[in-house]
């Protein structure tokens, strides 16, 4: 049964990233709606980053692990930053859990800071800014 399960889990497709209810709600005017409508599913892989110490200092890599989960779970915001050096901030997605404080991704990407991932999520470039909203675990 066990070997069932697994085959089930590895063979499933992963949802597409979609834009919760709450964050379609949110969006109150059509500037707004606008906002959200150019953002786009995305797949990256790179580097977790707290992205204080990243944009202020530049540091990454093992040896900012212990410092970087730290700042993360103090409530610096977790970013992944691709081969090609993009920054993504990374967000809880969906929008009213998340402003309640209801939903938090902190724990789980500051276990995983200085790693390689991939994450899926909704990306949005807005203001010059890239930011993956993903669904918290």
């Amino acid at each position: 049964m066990l070997a069932f399960a697994l085959f089930v889990a590895m063979t499933q497709t992963p949802a597409t990233p979609a834009w919760s209810s709450t964050t379609l709600e949110a969006a109150a005017t059509p500037e707004q709606k606008q906002v959200l409508a150019e953002a786009k599913p995305l797949t990256i892989t790179g580097e977790v980053v707290d992205v204080s110490c990243y944009t202020q200092l530049g540091k990454r890599g093992p040896a900012h692990k212990e410092c970087g989960a730290k700042c993360v779970l103090a409530g610096a915001p977790a970013g992944i930053v691709t081969a090609d050096d993009t920054l993504y901030i990374l967000m809880p997605e969906p929008h009213h859990p998340r402003r309640d404080g209801k939903a938090s991704i902190a724990k789980e990407y500051a276990a995983k800071m200085g790693d390689t991932v991939t994450v899926s999520g909704m990306a949005s470039e807005h203001g010059g800014i890239h930011t993956l909203f993903v669904a918290p675990n």
